[in-house]
């Protein structure tokens, strides 16, 4: 999954989903202060809404004609970027029943009409609290600790979905494993805390040397580094890992095991793309074999690009190796 936004209080943005402008103006004058605010009138434009930018709390009027807002949480608890979204039922119904069955879909709170303003504000602060609080535990869950790169349990969750995204939608993909150049040496020459500094330095490298959104870098474990690059073909993987090296040499990590007298890496790429074999071979718009399904494809792609570091290695290291992973029809 995406990595979570930490909420700053002044920034935190508020939907309000009610069919009653009436109902949306009280309700915006008492939120005013928290954060920015956005208004629905009905379901559909709160799906729109919500597409646009996920809110970090939205408010919900129960009933809605049309899209109810018990639909609008289904639809949110159904979608992986809105699930964890806390949702406040605004209603006139009070009833222990209206309450269960929020409850069981998911809903945070409850704030039967007539509201006080005071009430519905501290309540929004409060859910506002716990998914800051939540976010947080998020983030320390899925990065790693030194460098502040995806951890190897967020590389795998995001290579396996961007496979799966790669097979749909018809797109390259590539995988770079990144690994820093005679590492035990360093940290026997200048100690522990000099070698954990250039890790935190050829990891910030590898964020510089992208620029995208979709693309991931990780800690795979000790000095080795995964960069997934999804709409990547192999071609332009190079050029991504040409600009890494690139930056690692601007660092000038001072290391008199390299022949340049500089901390290097070498890198390895796997990728799949319209040079792979098969790439073609399957129907139309699935492109999906029994030996490229995502959880095999992903594997492959890593498992591709740890050979070409190998190779990268044993040609004298301070380069990058590019492999297709070609894959084999199922027999």
């Amino acid at each position: 999954p995406p990595m979570p936004h930490l909420i700053d209080s002044d920034h935190a943005s508020l939907l309000i989903v009610d069919d009653d402008i009436t109902v949306v103006q009280v309700l915006a004058k008492a939120l005013t202060g928290i954060g920015s605010i956005r208004y629905a009138l009905s379901g559909a434009d709160a799906l729109r809404l919500l597409e646009q930018e996920p809110p970090d709390v939205v408010l919900l009027d129960a009933h809605m004609p049309g899209m109810s807002g018990f639909d609008v949480l289904g639809a949110m608890r159904a979608h992986p970027q809105w699930e964890d979204i806390p949702a406040i039922f605004i209603t006139s119904d009070s009833s222990q029943g209206m309450e269960e069955e929020g409850l069981a879909q998911g809903a945070a709170d409850f704030i039967g009409k007539p509201f006080h303003p005071a009430i519905v504000a501290a309540r929004v602060r409060t859910q506002l609290r716990l998914k800051r609080a939540l976010d947080r535990l998020r983030q320390l869950s899925s990065t790693d600790a030194l460098t502040g790169v995806a951890n190897r349990r967020t590389l795998d969750e995001t290579l396996l979905r961007e496979c799966k995204r790669s097979q749909r939608s018809r797109s390259a993909i590539a995988v770079l494993m990144v690994d820093v150049d005679h590492f035990k040496r360093f940290n026997d020459t200048f100690g522990h805390g000099a070698g954990d500094e250039a890790l935190v330095q050829v990891a910030r490298a590898m964020q510089r040397a992208t620029n995208r959104p979709a693309d991931l870098v990780a800690r795979y474990g000790g000095e080795e580094f995964t960069l997934v690059l999804p709409d990547t073909d192999g071609d332009g993987a190079m050029g991504v890992a040409a600009t890494l090296m690139a930056n690692v040499a601007q660092l000038k990590i001072p290391h008199s095991a390299s022949a340049t007298g500089f901390l290097t890496v070498s890198i390895g790429i796997g990728s799949f793309d319209q040079a792979s074999n098969h790439w073609n071979q399957a129907p139309a718009g699935l492109r999906e074999t029994a030996s490229t399904t995502p959880p095999v494809c992903a594997t492959a792609l890593l498992a591709t690009a740890d050979q070409a570091l190998y190779a990268a290695k044993q040609a004298g290291r301070a380069r990058a190796v590019l492999e297709r992973f070609h894959g084999s029809m199922p027999s």
